[in-house]
């Protein structure tokens, strides 16, 4: 099917709609958009011949124009997308179009969940690259693999990152789906924890009978979501009621961690990472569980996976300077916080500086008490102010309030807001031996690249 000649992104420089942007600039389409201001992501759309403009004006949705896609993000009243819809031209939201070009493709491979998605959809990627299957891709985090968040393969396989915020993910048209868990979050859209696993349900019932779901058996909603599946189910944990499990679980060097990996009971070899923590061998066992339902030889996963380095923003490795080792990580959510936490202190033996800016008011609200108690495995917690992204200070939360309750549980809470002021203390206050995590899914990554760009010069210095 062809969508038109040319199409116009409204938001062109946000993960899932860059990725598409290019996906479609590669299979033959012209492509141009708009976006709020000039970003790294942008950068790089236009040295690949994109014509993008910077602000959002109706004027800009001409006649060349066939189709007009885009995010959620921008808001129904943006004035391109009012435009386009008054124009009566075809209209998708960057989900839709993705489930368009899945069903297109033939066989969609959809990996969702609260934490591990970007990971998991990263990991599945590399082993069926790796493989020979040729998959088309869109993750919604940077691959070193694949030096973006994006491939156009020629294969039936389309690998996508399914997201829940405003039940995008039920647009996709997955025969694979792969739900790594269910957890409360975006509390601005699930009012309740069971909004978020009814919406999960509703994914999973996308599923032909003819597919497969891959699903977490540990997760405490296990039962609910395999219910809800017409297609057969294939589980991954680390108990051995899971079809793909892992014991004799210990990390390995410098950051990794590694497991004795069993299928249907039978050890089948050595599970072994060169990312850290339980969470990732579960994001890993995930990944294993779905590329053997497509043809991948285990023995040959097996050997794929340890290529794997990782997701920009997911326990990036930043630097080392003057013995600080400046690590930074996306988490927001109080369970991807303690995981990432007790992943460091596995493989740590120096303090651990958690610089944390909590994303959005309606997060550090409804999940307030979570967080309090998300930061045990840290030396020291420093507080950034709120990242309001979307969202409006309503006035009664705040970083402050955070750090005060923190204090309760923790023995060393430092609120102190400002990124420049966090940077400057972290100069004076860090010392030969810690390591600084950056963390959120804000501008905290400022800190901890100005903190090396500031500690290399002091020390050039001297």
């Amino acid at each position: 099917m062809k969508l038109g000649d040319h199409i116009y992104f409204i938001g062109i420089g946000g993960a899932r709609l860059s990725a598409l942007a290019k996906i479609l600039l590669e299979s033959g389409y012209q492509v141009s958009g708009s976006d709020r201001t000039r970003s790294r992501s942008t950068i790089e759309l236009e040295k690949k011949g994109i014509r993008i403009h910077y602000g959002h004006d109706e004027r800009q949705i001409t006649d060349e124009i066939d189709v007009v896609v885009y995010t959620n993000a921008v808001g129904e009243q943006n004035p391109e997308l009012v435009k386009a819809r008054k124009k009566k031209l075809p209209v998708y939201e960057g989900a839709e179009l993705l489930g368009t070009l899945m069903k297109e493709k033939g066989v969609g491979i959809a990996v969702a969940g609260t934490h591990g998605k970007t990971t998991t959809t990263a990991m599945i990627a590399l082993l069926l690259i790796e493989g020979g299957k040729d998959p088309t891709v869109e993750v919604g985090g940077e691959m070193k693999e694949l030096l973006g968040n994006y491939r156009t393969g020629k294969s039936p396989y389309f690998v996508v990152e399914a997201c829940e915020f405003r039940r995008s993910f039920l647009h996709l048209s997955p025969k694979i789906a792969v739900i790594t868990n269910v957890d409360w979050d975006h509390p601005d859209c699930f009012p309740t924890a069971g909004d978020v696993v009814q919406t999960f349900k509703e994914f999973i019932s996308l599923v032909p009978p003819k597919g497969r779901l891959v699903c977490w058996r540990e997760d405490p909603h296990f039962s609910e979501l395999a219910a809800a599946s017409r297609a057969p189910l294939r589980t991954f944990g680390l108990s051995p009621e899971a079809d793909w499990y892992c014991q004799q679980i210990e990390p390995c060097a410098p950051l990794g961690i590694k497991g004795r990996l069993y299928h249907a009971g039978q050890e089948v070899g050595e599970l072994r990472l060169k990312v850290p923590g339980e969470y990732n061998l579960l994001n890993a066992l995930a990944a294993v569980a779905t590329v053997t339902e497509v043809g991948v030889p285990i023995g040959e996963a097996l050997t794929y996976i340890q290529k794997f380095t990782g997701v920009r923003r997911r326990f990036e490795v930043k630097g080392e300077v003057g013995g600080v080792l400046v690590v930074d990580d996306y988490a927001h959510h109080p369970l991807a916080v303690k995981n990432i936490l007790a992943a460091a202190k596995q493989q740590f033996a120096g303090r651990i500086w958690c610089v944390f800016q909590p994303h959005l008011y309606s997060r550090t609200k409804y999940l307030f008490s979570d967080f309090v108690h998300a930061f045990q495995d840290a030396d020291v917690l420093v507080l950034a102010d709120i990242y309001a992204a979307r969202e409006t200070d309503p006035g009664d939360i705040s970083s402050q309030l955070l750090s005060e309750e923190t204090k309760k549980h923790h023995p060393d809470v430092r609120y102190i807001g400002d990124l420049e002021k966090i940077k400057d203390h972290l100069l004076t206050a860090t010392r030969p031996g810690d390591m600084v995590i950056t963390m959120g899914a804000g501008d905290i990554y400022k800190v901890g690249e100005q903190f090396i760009q500031a500690k290399t010069e002091s020390l050039k210095s001297r």
